[in-house]
């Protein structure tokens, strides 16, 4: 980026100061920032010292992308936004402040200098900067952008602000002129991390202008005018435009395996498109045989940026398919039994009494007599009353209402309505009990902010339960011994008329094995499939005189082996926040994961799903994306199953930023689901996989650096070693785990104490450690894909493979491990340190030797050289007494501003030394 002079805003202002010692083509701290890779450039603006524009029109862009060619704004769906302020003061000092976050608006009108007020939170904070602290997918994002005047008074969205002091939660006065505030906030640390204000207020007054907190005067920069400072300042803004693809019920409700779908209709954006009826995509009404036993609905599709989608299933009230659609005429207004509800938007729930809202009716708030508890008699929500039919045809004084409730919980599951109202009504469609207006979603007229929504309706038959069986996507843990697995299918079976299960077992969509039953009130079958990268498809039907029913049809089944990953947020990898490059390339049919990570309890004990991997995905909230298992997990999952033709399943319960205190198990409620070890234990369990996991990778310890009461070195030992024992009472099958060493920095105040600690794991039988030394994608605290996790990966499949599958690799599969220090000379000048493995030939960069630290004396290490099992170093003088030998390892990019220069010490495969603190020179 080029930095531009401050442009003079009126004739009574001073000259510009130029700026001393920066050149002209010093790029922004911004642009080290990976992620901003798959960004793009919306506004860019050159900010002068000292402007007005009242009420924040007519802003003098360099760069504006907000309209198109036919001067109307953007609609693309958007799904991050970032902010960068990049300043040069006129001693020319550079500073600079990076904030993203997920996107608020689609309305690229206000991401730019406010023209109206929105003050709000924003989810998933990034941040970095020259003085901001750095944090990745946090919560605490706030903004304040208003053209008007504020206070300083605390805003009820962040109490938690100072009402003395201009800060990172103050009140706006409204819209118009007055003074004007763009900022971004990080409360959770109390931190502004960037501001540009005063641009409302009057011609020729400097801006506030800066990055991080104020360090004298209001926090948040306001009355600073610290324009009159700076050389040079540019504002940039950047969007990432959402994924194209929506997720959909199936890929997310398990027990839809049991469905047969009767109706999907696409959601129009007018009530035209549904005037005479609706038009289904899919009609399956007269081949749907009773009996029936539930009912279920959808809503899915993007909402904005997001995937949004909601999930209904309750016992069926009729055998007529007809009556479970939409409404043309009859009104269907009535409690249901044993409903459960899964969503983006919703609170999950079993078991709960739900309510139906189905008519073309128009209709009020008012309550019916004796209506269910918890409506409201004034707003459109869980319980309304539907007006008199007048003829009842669509466009004749109807309005339609196609709603489902939740009583139990007094929520809002999916609501479609207006569709029976006159041509031009524009439809209202919502997930969940609507954040603003009537809370059924009732006046809305929203269904333009959706793209490609559909209501589906499914079908239970009745007669025959699955207890247990295959559901979509899911992997059985193989037989090593036969190389297959079995897929058993358990039955309960309540209709008398079944006289018989037939179960059809297909291999890429050809019949490879059938078997038949005579019915029994419970009923036992099994198949077996071989663990290859090939899928099975296992339908299971019921035979009643009056012909055959689909009971269960479950697709892409495979069998293989099942990997565990724990640990911080390198472990998490979760790829959008922490690396530039995607892993999508490295995605595969054959890498599958169960259940879901999510630090809600209830969340993450209601999703007993599997799903096909993914490797982008946030982690630990409601938001996380439904088979996300990191980068790291991703490549390695598709490694493995590349090399060895089997495939995985990978369960990832990481959680980014957690001392090792925080993944111990309870031992009096091992699968707790309040703690972190329980939810991973829990998953395992109810996956089948408790004796099938083969191997668990650990990367955790930066946040144990003894601080704040976070762990010790001494006490991460501990509670790793007590880990490995818990692990291996959980996991019977458990044959391995894989210590990852961590990377010196990232918080880490006495990063070697922990890196020694976790080498010496490496005696602890069934235990290797992996290093992360020649990386080279590294941040100072995470990695990019391509030379990071990707790489990482590689490294750990080497290992696996050959510990696990009796590969023989080629290169080293184990990183250089010191064995020993010794002195090479009588003179003390020289150092050989002998490797654990006497056969890896090391290659040294000359630039390692910066990386050593001698403790005890001020000599230091003069040159490195390696050879077959050993390095050697030269010093700088004769060293006298005793002393040992540190080695860190190297930072990576350990700032922002500057990426050193490459410096391992690796093998034959890349791998870089261990590092290690205090080595004895003997």
């Amino acid at each position: 980026m080029l930095t531009v002079a401050f442009i003079a805003a009126g004739a009574s202002l001073p000259p510009p100061v130029q700026a001393a010692a920066v050149s002209a083509a010093d790029p922004t701290g911004c642009e080290t920032v990976d992620e901003l890779s798959g960004y793009l450039p919306l506004y860019e603006l050159n900010v002068p010292r000292a402007a007005y524009w009242r009420g924040g029109a007519g802003v003098p862009y360099a760069v504006n992308r907000s309209v198109g060619p036919d001067n109307k704004p953007s609609t693309s769906y958007l799904d991050r936004v970032a902010y960068c302020l990049d300043t040069v003061t006129a001693a020319g000092e550079h500073e600079w402040a990076y904030a993203s976050f997920d996107a608020f608006t689609n309305n690229p009108r206000l991401l730019g200098v406010p023209s109206t007020t929105t003050a709000r939170r924003v989810t998933g904070l990034t941040t970095w900067g020259s003085n901001v602290k750095h944090v990745e997918r946090a919560d605490g994002g706030y903004i304040e952008f208003w053209p008007g005047t504020y206070r300083a008074t605390a805003s009820p969205s962040v109490p938690t602000g100072d009402s003395t002091a201009y800060d990172f939660s103050d009140t706006s006065r409204g819209n118009g002129s007055g003074y004007g505030s763009m900022q971004v906030h990080n409360t959770a640390d109390r931190e502004t991390v960037l501001a540009l204000n005063g641009w409302s207020h009057s011609r020729g007054r400097y801006l506030d202008i800066g990055t991080g907190n104020q360090k004298t005067g209001h926090p948040d920069w306001t009355f600073s005018q610290s324009g009159r400072r700076l050389s040079s300042a540019t504002l940039k803004v950047y969007v990432k435009p959402a994924a194209p693809n929506a997720t959909r019920c199936e890929q997310t409700v398990g027990e839809l395996a049991d469905y047969r779908l009767l109706y999907d209709a696409e959601i129009p954006r007018t009530a035209a498109a549904w005037a005479h009826g609706v038009p289904y995509t899919v009609d399956n009404s007269a081949s749907i045989r009773a009996p029936i036993s539930r009912v279920a609905y959808c809503l899915d599709g993007m909402y904005g940026p997001t995937p949004a989608w909601a999930y209904a299933s309750m016992n069926t009230w009729t055998q007529d398919p007809k009556a479970l659609g939409v409404p043309m005429s009859a009104t269907v207004r009535r409690t249901v039994a044993d409903l459960t509800v899964r969503g983006s938007a919703v609170r999950p729930s079993d078991h709960s009494t739900g309510y139906l809202e189905l008519w073309p009716n128009r209709y009020g708030p008012g309550l019916p007599p004796s209506a269910p508890s918890g409506g409201s008699a004034t707003k459109w929500d869980i319980v309304d009353t539907p007006r008199p039919a007048t003829g009842q045809i669509p466009g004749a004084g109807g309005y339609g209402s196609f709603q489902v409730h939740d009583l139990t919980h007094r929520q809002t599951v999916l609501a479609v309505n207006g569709w029976a109202h006159t041509p031009q009504t524009r439809v209202s469609a919502g997930v969940g009990t609507a954040p603003v207006g009537q809370p059924d979603w009732t006046f809305a007229e929203n269904a333009g902010r959706w793209t490609a929504p559909h209501l589906r309706v499914y079908v239970k038959p009745a007669g025959v339960d699955i207890v247990t069986g295959p559901t979509n996507a899911q992997l059985y843990p193989r037989d090593r011994a036969t190389n297959t697995a079995a897929v058993a299918v358990r039955s309960h079976v309540t209709d008398p008329d079944v006289t018989a299960l037939h179960m059809n077992v297909y291999r890429a969509g050809a019949l490879v094995s059938t078997q038949r039953v005579q019915a029994e009130e419970w009923c036992t079958m099994s198949a077996l499939i071989t663990a290859e990268r090939a899928s099975y498809t296992v339908e299971v039907w019921a035979q009643r005189p009056s012909g055959t029913t689909l009971v269960r049809r479950a697709t892409d089944i495979v069998a293989g082996d099942v990997y565990v990953i724990e640990g911080q947020s390198n472990a998490v990898a979760a790829g959008a926040g922490y690396a530039g490059t995607a892993s999508s390339t490295d995605q595969s049919p054959w890498v599958r994961t169960f259940g879901y990570d999510s630090e809600d309890p209830a969340r993450s004990v209601l999703d007993r799903n599997w799903y096909r991997a993914t490797g982008e995905g946030s982690e630990g909230t409601h938001t996380s994306v439904r088979g996300a298992i990191g980068q790291l997990g991703m490549r390695l999952g598709q490694d493995l199953a590349d090399q060895t033709g089997v495939p995985v399943a990978i369960l990832n319960g990481a959680h980014g930023g957690k001392p090792s205190t925080f993944f111990q198990r309870s031992d009096n409620a091992p699968t707790d689901p309040a703690t972190n070890y329980g939810r991973l234990l829990g998953r395992v369990v109810d996956g089948g996989l408790a004796g099938a996991v083969r191997a668990v990778i650990w990367y955790q310890g930066e946040a144990d650096n003894g601080q704040n009461g976070r762990p010790t070195a001494a006490r991460h030992n501990a509670n790793v070693r007590s880990l490995l024992a818990d692990w291996r009472t959980d996991f019977t099958g458990l044959e391995h785990v894989y210590v990852v060493q961590i990377r010196k920095h990232c918080g880490a105040v006495r990063s070697a104490a922990v890196q020694e600690v976790q080498r010496r794991l490496a005696t602890v039988a069934g235990t290797s450690v992996m290093t992360t030394m020649g990386l080279d994608g590294h941040d100072g605290c995470h990695y990019t894909y391509r030379s990071g996790y990707r790489q990482l990966a590689d490294w750990l499949s080497l290992a696996i493979r050959r510990d696990l599958h009796g590969a023989r690799p080629a290169t080293p599969a184990d990183p250089p491990n010191p064995l020993r220090a010794v002195w090479e000379d009588p003179a003390h000048n020289r150092i050989r340190i002998d490797l654990t493995d006497a056969t890896q030939t090391l290659r040294c960069d000359a630039g390692s030797k910066a990386d050593f630290t001698l403790n005890g004396t001020t000599v230091k290490v003069a040159d490195v050289g390696c050879g077959t099992g050993r390095v050697s170093l030269a010093l700088t003088g004769r060293v006298t007494g005793p002393v040992s030998l540190t080695y860190a390892g190297h930072p990576g990019r350990a700032t922002a501003s500057a990426t050193p220069a490459t410096a391992w010490l690796v093998n034959a495969s890349g791998m870089g030394l261990l590092a290690f603190d205090r080595l004895p020179i003997g």
